[in-house]
């Protein structure tokens, strides 16, 4: 609960890059343990879907590219990542990745 207060608490404009570590501290917790973990996968993956998952790829030059839902869901089910600028295959991308949540449009809905 402390997780869905923090996203009704917070401007609207500061929720679409909400990291693992930002929903620790939202969760009154130190570090990312089992429990967030399962907060997490039932507000993201569930049928509830509060939370949109979303992933942003640093490439070695340190330049950020957020990946779209079909780019992301596409390398979680293939186990590939093309580059969206170049077209090149990222070699070890999962390193190369952050995952980020938002509110769903539904939460986002529920919550005006």
């Amino acid at each position: 609960m402390k997780i869905l207060d923090f996203v009704e608490n917070t401007p609207a404009n500061e929720l679409h890059f909400l990291t693992f570590k930002t929903l620790c501290r939202a969760a009154g917790r130190e570090t990312v343990d089992v429990d967030l973990m399962a907060a997490i996968n039932i507000l993201a993956g569930s049928r509830l879907g509060l939370l949109d998952a979303h992933a942003l790829l640093v490439d070695d030059d340190q330049t950020e590219h957020e990946l779209t839902a079909a780019e992301f869901a596409e390398a979680r089910a293939t186990g590939e990542l093309t580059h969206p600028e170049t077209g090149e295959p990222v070699p070890d991308y999962e390193e190369h990745l952050i995952p980020f949540f938002s509110p769903s449009e539904r939460l986002m809905a529920e919550l005006e």
